[in-house]
């Protein structure tokens, strides 16, 4: 059994070793203190004193990261998330979040066993064990603003009050929804306006121009002209607004080592973000006020509990890349890294030329400019 009360250097080390893999680059990278490295360790594992766990599901306010160790791009340091909910109604065909999330397999949208409860045991953890202020988003695995869930249980207006009251110990805070019509209601909208829970901002997602495209994409998601309506009033409002165009989609008839995809209608996919439409929500984003626009290449989960996703895109990845260049990583299929700069570089191009802030989702996540 380790001891809470203290911690060496090889008590870190054995931290490291029996916190998943993936996290160990949060704590290698940064030139945390002593006094910080126990505040983490004591922080995650004061739950289970007896027995280090594989994972860090005990908590709520969890450690954000899926790809920490498998890419340089992706930034060190700590980095807290906040799931609200478990599983998502959008039903989204693209999604990968079964692909690696047991916990969703098999059930339908849900709330977690005593959030509020846990939420507040975690908040005032993270104040006694002195834990190292951190980014926090809500959330990385699932929508924070689903309709059904959030009318009847409004966990995440519970959860942002929790926030603005335990504020100063997140370095700057970032919600992620594709509705955020809900964030518009008065009783969120003036938690976001507060003074004090600045640095703030709301990414939405918004992949398609065309709502014909998102019906088949994402079934049950908020329509598009309802996100760019609340998008406007956000800003309306002073809420400063990220545009996610995520996931950005292998473009028809785009050439790859001497391989040529064929239409996207031939594996039965509607094309889906044309340059037209690709310029049009640029556009969009620039002269309404949004701050940046994020984009990241589709990847496609090859696990089994993600059948939906893996059906519908799995014939294309397979004949436009081959073995030697479509890699797998965090449990998905890859586009090769060049092809992804590709089709980043053409939505960069269009952010340049319409005068608006354009980055991949994997750079400067922990700063706020």
């Amino acid at each position: 059994m380790l001891n809470l009360d203290s911690c060496n250097d090889s008590d870190c080390d054995l931290l490291i070793q029996h916190v998943a893999r993936k996290f160990s680059p949060l704590f290698r990278k940064r030139n945390y203190t002593d006094e910080d490295k126990r505040s983490i360790y004591r922080y995650f594992f004061s739950q289970r004193p007896k027995k280090l766990p594989p994972s860090l599901k005990s908590r709520i306010i969890n450690l954000y990261d899926p790809l920490a160790d498998r890419t340089k791009r992706f930034p060190d340091g700590l980095r807290f998330c906040l799931n609200v909910y478990v599983g998502c109604e959008h039903a989204c065909k693209y999604c990968y979040v079964n692909g690696y999330s047991q916990e969703s397999v098999g059930h339908s949208p849900h709330v977690k066993s005593d959030f509020r409860k846990n939420l507040v045991r975690d908040m005032n953890d993270c104040k006694e064990f002195a834990v190292p202020v951190a980014p926090l988003h809500l959330s990385n695995s699932t929508d924070i603003c689903q309709e059904t869930l959030e009318t009847q249980y409004r966990h995440t207006l519970f959860a942002l009050n929790k926030i603005s009251e335990y504020r100063d110990h997140f370095s700057s805070v970032v919600l992620l929804t594709k509705n955020p019509k809900i964030l518009c209601q008065e009783e969120y909208l003036s938690l976001l306006n507060m003074q004090s829970m600045k640095p703030l901002v709301v990414q939405v997602t918004c992949a398609f121009w065309c709502d014909e495209v998102r019906k088949f994409y994402e079934p049950d998601a908020p329509t598009i002209e309802s996100r760019l309506q609340s998008i406007t009033f956000l800003i309306e409002n002073n809420i400063d607004i990220e545009m996610r165009i995520d996931p950005l989609f292998p473009s028809s008839g785009i050439e790859f080592e001497e391989k040529c995809h064929k239409p996207l209608p031939d594996y039965s996919l509607p094309e889906t973000q044309s340059h037209d439409d690709l310029v049009q929500l640029v556009r969009f984003a620039k002269n309404t006020g949004v701050k940046t626009i994020i984009g990241k290449p589709l990847k496609i989960p090859i696990s089994n509990k993600a059948e939906k996703a893996k059906n519908l895109f799995g014939e294309l990845f397979r004949e436009s890349f081959t073995d030697r260049t479509r890699t797998v990583q965090g449990g998905s299929w890859r586009l090769p890294e060049t092809y992804q700069e590709s089709i980043l570089s053409s939505v960069a191009t269009i952010c340049k030329r319409e005068g608006i802030r354009f980055k991949f989702c994997k750079y400067d996540v922990l700063t706020r400019k």
